[in-house]
């Protein structure tokens, strides 16, 4: 009789628990809801008063066809939902800035070069998204000239010495808030984070450790349209996969080969085929594999991963979609490690 009671008196303790823990976790729901909330309500709020603090430089009804015009959501990963605002949403948002922060009649502009530069070299942004700002700013320009029928004139790209200005600004930022690379993920620390890491986020980065990918480009394996396998009169089989990040050249240029060579690649293609990967967040990659590792860290490793299996530089180059050796050899090859064959 004593040792049911104990039994039951366990059983009724561990309900109790488990109570407790299901109410735990409902409340750090509702409480991650309530601040979701409160952030949408301030980010309202802030557009609002943003809204009637640029309406005198940038009216709300011309704002709105200027959008509808030249910032349409036409890139495919926002189509697909990978991106939650298009490149040129937010390249059009940093040009208002810059024009609010300006207060330059557009008719203006031109006559004004030398301080317009001077803002960029202030700000220490890269050329190239200099370039993109630039890109909206002036055609905001052209547009809401013709609408007032005044003049305008484009503020020409930086050459020469402002060009020079701009880009060493940018390098002489303090490097704590200039983005390092990421730190390798090699496939035996991946292999001791199996079993901790989700499942589908533990497939994701394997396909980046063992393919070289770049993070979009696993995550575009989800579409059928954008990676191929071709099966060579050998048995070899080859994976096509598409590179979206390259524009500057045609469709047909910019798909990449990776011959399926080790029964790890293999493993990798049949995750492929089977849809089962996700991208995992950021912070839980950093978690499992440490600070200073990205989403990157699997691409990171994959050349000194080949080197280390035998294969030749300039094919590992190939497979990751490098125009050039230099590349390859400047952003993805460890300095310090050297590769012996035999050993």
């Amino acid at each position: 009789m004593e040792k049911s009671k104990w039994k039951s008196l366990g059983f009724h303790s561990l309900m109790n628990l488990e109570e407790a823990r299901v109410r735990a976790k409902q409340l750090n729901a509702q409480a991650f809801l309530k601040e979701q909330e409160r952030r949408v309500q301030l980010r309202k709020i802030e557009d609002e008063q943003n809204a009637k603090r640029y309406d005198s430089v940038l009216p709300i009804e011309f704002v709105n066809e200027f959008e509808a015009r030249f910032v349409q959501a036409r890139d495919s990963e926002t189509k697909r939902g990978i991106r939650k605002k298009s490149r040129a949403y937010s390249q059009w948002k940093a040009a208002q800035k810059v024009i609010i922060e300006l207060q330059i009649d557009p008719s203006d502009w031109f006559y004004s070069i030398h301080e317009i530069y001077d803002h960029f070299h202030r700000r220490r942004l890269s050329l190239r998204y200099t370039n993109a700002i630039l890109k909206f700013v002036n055609l905001w320009g052209y547009f809401i000239s013709k609408k007032l029928a005044r003049p305008f004139h484009p503020i020409p790209v930086p050459r020469g010495y402002e060009r020079q200005r701009i880009l060493e600004a940018f390098y002489e930022k303090d490097r704590t808030s200039v983005a390092v690379p990421s730190k390798e993920i090699s496939p035996e620390f991946l292999d001791k984070v199996r079993g901790q890491l989700n499942q589908i986020n533990f497939n994701w980065v394997y396909l980046s450790v063992w393919f070289g990918l770049r993070p979009q480009e696993v995550d575009n394996l989800k579409d059928k349209n954008l990676w191929r396998v071709e099966t060579l009169a050998t048995g070899r089989k080859i994976l096509w996969v598409f590179q979206t990040k390259i524009i500057a050249l045609p469709p047909e240029d910019r798909w990449k080969p990776i011959p399926i060579i080790f029964e790890q690649q293999e493993f990798a293609l049949r995750i492929i085929e089977s849809a089962n990967f996700k991208r995992p967040l950021t912070k839980t990659v950093r978690k499992h594999f440490g600070q200073g590792t990205t989403l990157y860290g699997g691409r990171k490793g994959f050349s000194d991963l080949m080197l280390s299996k035998g294969q030749s530089f300039e094919n590992i180059s190939i497979w990751m979609g490098h125009s050039t050796l230099d590349r390859t050899w400047k952003s993805y090859k460890r300095r310090r490690k050297f590769h012996l064959v035999g050993y």
